[in-house]
């Protein structure tokens, strides 16, 4: 009996093994062109999430986590760190990299840098969890600024990223939540011209302070 018990055990992990990436792969917003290998070891070729561009990542099954009722994954490439599914929920650890392309649709946001970024969702989506740091490039100086820094938390089930720069007079608000993203971009100062410029890009006057809003499903 112990014999056959050990046969039946190697014979599910190597059809566990052979399984497509796809089927246990986080769902979206992460995408990719196109998965290739198995739950074990996987190749995601022009990987995104949402609007940014990843680029082609590395994703190694780490066994150990299993006995913890958890898959989780190795990732490498542009973004590294660790990705995970559970029956209770979903999320990433230790995320370091650069989310490049429009990652931010609708915003003059270019590039967001993440640093020791984790976060927490449960089964439905809601945050639970997050710590890090976040950084975003702008596309183009606002009030002389080029970069705001933030760092995640929850608020009411939310991510939750506010984001300013080193003056304070740009600020970035961004909320992500299972059916999408939404952000307000507010900057304060500008000159005369500059104001004219973002105010025919779409930013509208709230008390001299200039304010772009977009919202996003994912």
């Amino acid at each position: 009996m112990t014999r056959w018990l050990a046969l039946l055990a190697g014979l599910a992990v190597g059809l566990l093994a052979l399984l497509p990436a796809r089927l246990l792969l986080p769902a979206p917003p992460l995408s990719a062109a196109s998965v290739e290998g198995s739950i074990w070891q996987a190749r995601l070729a022009t990987a995104g999430l949402g609007g940014a561009r990843l680029g082609d990542l590395e994703i190694g099954l780490m066994p150990a986590a299993l006995l913890k009722g958890r898959a989780q994954w190795q990732v490498a490439g542009a973004a590294s760190g660790r990705l995970w599914r559970s029956l209770a929920g979903a999320g990433i650890d230790e995320i370091n990299g650069t989310l490049a392309g429009a990652p931010l649709a609708g915003l003059p946001v270019n590039a967001v840098e993440l640093a020791g970024v984790s976060i927490a969702l449960d089964g439905r989506g809601r945050c639970q969890s997050a710590s890090g740091a976040i950084t975003v490039t702008l596309a183009m100086p606002l009030a002389g600024q080029r970069t705001l820094s933030g760092a995640p938390r929850c608020d009411g089930g939310a991510l939750s990223v506010p984001m300013a720069s080193g003056d304070g007079r740009v600020r970035l608000d961004l909320a992500a939540m299972a059916s999408g993203w939404q952000a307000r971009l507010a900057v304060s100062g500008a000159g005369p011209a500059e104001a004219a410029a973002l105010a025919g890009a779409g930013f509208r006057s709230e008390g001299g302070t200039l304010v772009r809003q977009e919202e996003q499903p994912w």
